[in-house]
């Protein structure tokens, strides 16, 4: 455990130093979400409902879908998986690692917004707190298995960028974040249906601010958690194949 926690420091620390890591989890997020709830709040007064918690989905997934695959390839290209197995270390201790640095980044950002977002925009406190801070927990859940299992089934870092923008852009469009998902033809709002991101938005707006939601918000939670669950497994599988070939 003592070795975990020195490890997990000094991810922490190396993510902190890593240019391409604090873009992705810190700044972009952070600057988007100061201008675009400037926009937001004085264009349409309405989203400030709920614009703590679209602002946290765009900063989550941005942080976890972009910024976890790539480190993840480069390290096996780079033969630190191989001398990670060399020295006795197990593979799936990298990716625990890298899961609960991510975990620890995007909840800082997640909090810097929910405490912000009132004081600078007049967003809304959630009426439930507990319900928010679950759709939050189970949105870093799911959008960290998703980067890490881009992460472990992308052949490069050029295929880890396109799988993730490929999840990343139509989360943004459809995911109800930009505007509300019901604004979408039925065409796209099926499509929407597919990313977490929609059932997520449907939860923090339902569960939280109890909101009136297209689906059941404990449903949408529950989706959200399964899809979590099936991205994990995913995962244990393709990196058990590429252990093999290490």
């Amino acid at each position: 455990m003592n070795a975990f926690s020195k490890h997990l420091w000094v991810q922490f620390k190396m993510d902190i130093r890593e240019r391409g890591t604090l873009l992705t989890y810190y700044l972009v997020p952070l600057v988007f979400y100061f201008v675009m709830g400037a926009v937001f709040s004085s264009i349409n007064p309405l989203s400030r409902q709920t614009l703590s918690a679209t602002m946290v989905i765009f900063a989550v997934t941005m942080g976890a879908v972009l910024g976890i695959p790539v480190p993840i390839v480069k390290m096996r290209e780079s033969g630190i998986l191989r001398a990670y197995r060399v020295y006795g270390i197990p593979g799936w201790a990298v990716l625990l690692i890298q899961s609960v640095s991510a975990f620890l980044h995007l909840l800082v950002v997640s909090i810097v917004i929910f405490v912000t977002a009132p004081l600078f925009f007049g967003a809304s406190y959630p009426q439930s707190f507990p319900a928010y801070f679950l759709s939050l927990f189970i949105l870093l859940f799911v959008s960290i298995m998703i980067g890490l299992l881009i992460g472990v089934a992308a052949r490069s870092q050029s295929m880890a960028t396109m799988l993730s923008q490929a999840i990343f852009l139509p989360t943004m469009m459809l995911g109800g974040i930009m505007f509300p998902a019901s604004m979408l033809p039925k065409t796209l709002k099926a499509l929407g249906r597919l990313l977490p991101a929609t059932y997520i938005m449907q939860s923090f707006s339902g569960f939280a601010f109890r909101m009136p939601t297209d689906i059941d918000p404990t449903l949408s939670l529950l989706i959200t958690f399964v899809i979590g669950v099936v991205a994990a497994g995913l995962t244990v599988v393709r990196f058990r194949a590429i252990g093999k070939s290490l």
